[in-house]
This record gives structure tokens, sequence and C-alpha cells, in this order.
């Protein structure tokens, strides 16, 4: 369990900001004011936060194994 909290530790950060990222450029393309994007990045920093946490702990496992499929 160490282990698999270490890799998924590890890939955590990356697996967010690449959400983070996407989620940025869609921000930013959509129509809105500044105060409403303002607003919404503290949002997505919270969703992409809350979905590579499970990401990161189902990946974890996979990076372990010898011979993946």
């Amino acid at each position: 369990m160490r282990t698999r909290f270490a890799i998924a530790a590890l890939l955590w950060p990356m697996i967010q900001a690449v959400f983070f990222g996407l989620g940025m450029v869609a921000l930013l393309a959509a129509p809105l004011e500044a105060s409403e994007i303002m607003a919404a990045v503290w949002w997505m920093i919270a969703a992409t936060g809350a979905v590579s946490v499970p990401l990161a702990w189902v990946l974890a496992p996979r990076l372990r194994l010898r011979n993946r499929p």
C-alpha cells in the first residue's frame, strides 16, 4: 500500500495539470466575463483535484506491472 500511495502521489499532480490545462483552454475559449472566469477557475481546481485523485489511485498499480497489456 505504501508503494501504491507513493506512485499515486507522484502521478496526481501530473494528471491534475493536464486536466487543469484542458479546462483552462475551455474556459478561455468560452464567451464569459472576466469575473465569471475567475469564479470558475476555483471550481475547476476543485473538480480537477477530485477527478485526478481516483484516477491516479487506479493507474498506480498498472505502473508496477512487468508486462502491461
